[in-house]
């Protein structure tokens, strides 16, 4: 085969356009199509690049030796590992002429612009911090959209580039890792948007860790009684510890659930005292709606929270029906609380 027929198959097999191929050589699409008709030949330099640019052996190309260009990039990388910042990042932008794309150069590159040059300038906003930071950007996120960079080091960039809503925009194609990615866009904000996302993710965990200790209550078959009883209790206090001491509901409907087991429990156990008292408890929170309140902890200072909707009485009253109260039901606080609750709805 032609050099011509050679470079069009390769160019071809690696899905590039000669438009692609003239960016990654730095050179014009004039010239590729030049090569590609006989009409022209690349001179040596160029041959060796298209050689490392398509990974192919002296067969196709003239007398490269890709086990050998690896060994030269090991040496060079370690070489600039050794100069002043500065000299090296020169080193490595020549580098990248001789082999283009290279992703481990354009990463001790992007490395080299941001850790050891940015990193340790005195002003970030100074112009050419500013240009060394958007070399090393654009650098990583060609590392990252090719599995060469983690997000946390673009993440960061952006962060430091003022380019947080492209970072949030990246954040949004994650799968999954709702508090992974809860915890990056905290790290992209600044100022009171920062504080405010912290007491929303905190609040958020909180409210979690409630619905967790309530379902780990249900497991009667891990837990005695008492233990579930403990679990319950405890939590319940931990949310009375943040809440307004006339609120008694932690977030929409899940703490509801922790007074009602707890009711439950003690009727089981014969309490009718302490069972009336958690059936109160849950009457104030299911009956609660569209409630404005503000948690204790200074953690939370000007945070407004909405308890919107509730369970409502119907709900209740259809849980006073199940037989696990049938130990307390002809203890006449319970026959009040029950009509109480019917004249309501």
């Amino acid at each position: 085969m032609s050099f011509s027929t050679v470079l069009k198959h390769l160019r071809r097999k690696n899905d590039m356009t000669q438009e692609d191929l003239a960016d990654a050589l730095g050179l014009t699409p004039q010239a590729v199509s030049r090569w590609e008709t006989d009409a022209a030949f690349p001179d040596s330099s160029v041959i060796k690049k298209l050689a490392y640019l398509f990974d192919v052996t002296t067969d196709y190309l003239l007398e490269v030796d890709p086990a050998r260009m690896q060994d030269n990039i090991r040496e060079l990388i370690k070489a600039a590992n050794k100069a002043e910042p500065e000299k090296a990042a020169e080193m490595l932008r020549a580098a990248l002429v001789d082999y283009p794309r290279n992703k481990t150069i354009m990463a001790a590159l992007s490395r080299c612009l941001y850790y050891r040059i940015y990193s340790y300038m005195d002003d970030h906003s100074d112009r050419k911090a500013k240009k060394i930071l958007e070399e090393a950007l654009t650098l990583t996120e060609f590392l990252y959209e090719n599995g060469h960079e983690d997000i946390y080091t673009l993440l960061g960039m952006y962060r430091d580039a003022g380019q947080t809503e492209r970072g949030k925009e990246l954040l949004k194609k994650l799968p999954g890792y709702d508090n992974v990615r809860q915890e990056m866009v905290i790290q992209l904000a600044d100022g009171e948007e920062k504080i405010r996302l912290m007491q929303e993710n905190a609040y958020t965990l909180l409210t979690k860790l409630n619905w967790q200790v309530y379902m780990l209550s249900l497991e009667d078959e891990t837990f005695s009684r008492e233990q579930r009883i403990a679990m319950l209790e405890q939590m319940y206090e931990a949310n009375r510890a943040l809440m307004p001491d006339d609120r008694e509901c932690f977030r929409n409907w899940q703490p509801t659930h922790i007074p009602w087991q707890l009711a439950k429990h003690y009727s089981l156990l014969g309490n009718a005292d302490t069972a009336i008292h958690w059936l109160e408890v849950m009457r104030r929170s299911c009956t609660l709606e569209n409630d404005r309140f503000r948690l204790k902890s200074p953690a939370f200072a000007g945070l407004e929270l909405t308890r919107n909707g509730s369970w409502g009485t119907d709900w209740m009253l259809d849980v006073m029906g199940d037989d696990y109260f049938d130990n307390i039901r002809n203890d006449p606080r319970f026959a009040e609380l029950y009509d109480e609750l019917k004249n309501e709805t």
